[in-house]
């Protein structure tokens, strides 16, 4: 389980934040150091399968005229970060890029100067025309910094062999009737992505919707994955599962089906970070700038790789007619928003724990 912000990263509040390297190089010095260093150590949950991975390592290689290695290991931002922080105080380091992370899992690197702000537009913008507007996807305090790679925007999922669509709950309310009690999954962990609705409807509500639906007796797993699997083997007829998520088990020909809560949509962004003990920094930081603009569209042809800017998009078609019918976009825009929900955390983590 995750620590509360502050105490994961400390009071980064006091750390300022790293300055843009002033003698940062031009695309082509950049290009021929990644050339030299030959490849790029990606250590991220998504995109996950090696059907995505040999497309993307391929499209790269042929856009740039390199021959760089991307070597691909699955494995969760906090886990990464330790492993960096560890490397760091010997002064080595093993991975190039890290992902997909949570705000706070970016911040725990930056508040130590493992992660700084690097100029991408300047450096990139010519070849990757939409460097620019990457950027400026990220909550304010971490531009630059990061990126977002994935928009995990939640729903309600359903086995759809145990339950009628037309049966399905349409409001985060919805699932405090007593009919679902001990039928929904939900995330062990502060019940996430619920505590999102807090930014829109403050803390004491939240913690009192929370106490209301822990009365109704929620199935409670070990994070996102896990209710997903067990509405798709049908451990439990509903439960709050992400978009993407959502996807894929369809695309596997799993009985799951999604839709978007009527009175709130709950979105956390997934960031991909270079660190400055990367082992590879400009094959780094070349293969992130291309993944997270032109790569993202070549892995969207093998898995959802959900983002909101894509306007296009599925999702971002979805959410905007949730919006226009009258539901409220629940995501945080700053560190500080995030920090402030340490006590709600700690209540909801009392909460789930006092029953068992």
């Amino acid at each position: 389980m995750k620590l509360g912000f502050a105490a994961t990263i400390g009071i980064f509040c006091a750390v300022a934040a790293p300055a843009v390297p002033a003698n940062a190089a031009d695309f082509d010095t950049v290009l021929e150091k990644a050339k030299a260093e030959g490849s790029v150590v990606v250590r991220v949950t998504n995109p996950s399968s090696p059907e995505t991975h040999a497309a993307l390592e391929k499209a790269f290689n042929e856009r740039f005229g390199t021959s760089i290695r991307i070597e691909w290991t699955p494995q969760g931002a906090p886990q990464t970060n330790a492993r960096v922080i560890a490397e760091a105080g010997g002064g080595t380091g093993s991975v190039d890029l890290i992902g997909l992370g949570s705000a706070e899992d970016v911040e725990a690197l930056r508040s130590r100067g493992l992660v700084k702000e690097y100029p991408w537009a300047d450096v990139f913008g010519k070849e990757l025309p939409g460097i620019a507007e990457a950027v400026d996807e990220v909550i304010p305090d971490l531009r630059g910094a990061t990126f977002n790679l994935l928009d995990a925007v939640y729903g309600l999922g359903w086995n759809t062999g145990l339950i009628k669509t037309e049966e399905v709950p349409s409001t985060t309310a919805d699932l405090l009737d007593p009919k679902w009690n001990s039928k929904i999954a939900l995330n062990a962990f502060f019940l996430n992505p619920l505590p999102t609705i807090a930014y829109v409807i403050g803390q004491d509500e939240m913690l009192d919707y929370a106490k209301k639906l822990v009365e109704n007796k929620p199935i409670l797993q070990r994070g996102s994955p896990v209710v997903m699997q067990a509405v798709s083997v049908g451990q439990a007829p509903l439960g709050i599962i992400t978009y993407h998520g959502a996807v894929a088990a369809k695309k596997k020909g799993q009985p799951v089906d999604f839709k978007l809560f009527s009175d709130y949509v709950m979105v956390y962004q997934g960031y991909i970070y270079v660190p400055e003990n990367a082992p590879h920094p400009n094959a780094a930081r070349l293969f992130t700038a291309w993944l997270t603009t032109e790569g993202s569209k070549v892995a969207e042809q093998f898995e959802a790789m959900p983002r909101l800017a894509d306007k296009d998009s599925e999702i971002a078609k979805l959410v905007a007619e949730a919006e226009k019918a009258g539901a409220k976009l629940a995501t945080p825009t700053s560190l500080e928003e995030i920090a402030a929900q340490d006590q709600l955390r700690d209540q909801l983590t009392k909460l789930l724990t006092a029953g068992n």
